[in-house]
Protein backbone atom coordinates (compact mmCIF):
# COMPACT_ATOMS: atom_id res chain seq x y z
CA UNK A 1 0.00 0.00 0.00
CA UNK A 2 1.24 3.51 -0.80
CA UNK A 3 -0.06 6.56 0.96
CA UNK A 4 1.07 10.19 -0.47
CA UNK A 5 -1.37 11.90 2.29
CA UNK A 6 1.48 13.05 4.31
CA UNK A 7 3.24 14.74 1.71
CA UNK A 8 1.00 16.30 -0.95
CA UNK A 9 -2.09 16.51 1.74
CA UNK A 10 -5.60 15.60 0.80
CA UNK A 11 -5.40 15.57 -3.12
CA UNK A 12 -9.25 14.42 -3.75
CA UNK A 13 -10.11 13.22 -6.83
CA UNK A 14 -5.90 12.97 -8.21
CA UNK A 15 -5.20 10.58 -5.28
CA UNK A 16 -5.40 7.68 -7.42
CA UNK A 17 -3.33 9.05 -10.72
CA UNK A 18 -0.98 9.96 -7.77
CA UNK A 19 -0.47 7.26 -5.94
CA UNK A 20 0.07 5.60 -9.09
CA UNK A 21 2.36 8.04 -10.35
CA UNK A 22 4.78 7.61 -7.24
CA UNK A 23 4.66 3.95 -7.33
CA UNK A 24 5.61 4.10 -11.08
CA UNK A 25 8.25 7.12 -10.36
CA UNK A 26 9.68 5.21 -7.11
CA UNK A 27 9.80 1.52 -9.04
CA UNK A 28 7.40 0.10 -6.90
CA UNK A 29 5.73 -1.41 -9.57
CA UNK A 30 6.58 -1.60 -13.21
CA UNK A 31 5.23 -3.45 -16.63
CA UNK A 32 3.56 -6.82 -16.41
CA UNK A 33 2.55 -5.95 -12.68
CA UNK A 34 -0.81 -6.15 -11.59
CA UNK A 35 -2.11 -3.09 -9.90
CA UNK A 36 -4.94 -2.63 -7.65
CA UNK A 37 -6.46 1.21 -7.01
CA UNK A 38 -9.41 1.66 -4.47
CA UNK A 39 -11.01 4.71 -3.78
CA UNK A 40 -13.26 5.58 -0.57
CA UNK A 41 -15.36 8.88 -0.01
CA UNK A 42 -17.52 10.40 2.54
CA UNK A 43 -20.93 8.31 2.73
CA UNK A 44 -21.00 5.45 0.95
CA UNK A 45 -18.94 5.16 -2.11
CA UNK A 46 -16.36 3.30 -3.58
CA UNK A 47 -14.40 2.32 -6.23
CA UNK A 48 -12.03 -0.26 -7.85
CA UNK A 49 -9.71 -0.58 -10.52
CA UNK A 50 -7.78 -3.52 -11.17
CA UNK A 51 -5.11 -2.95 -14.22
CA UNK A 52 -1.67 -4.85 -15.56
CA UNK A 53 0.92 -2.29 -16.09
Amino acid sequence: MLTTIASHGNTAAATLPLQLATALETRRVGPGDLVALIGFASGVSSGVLVLRL
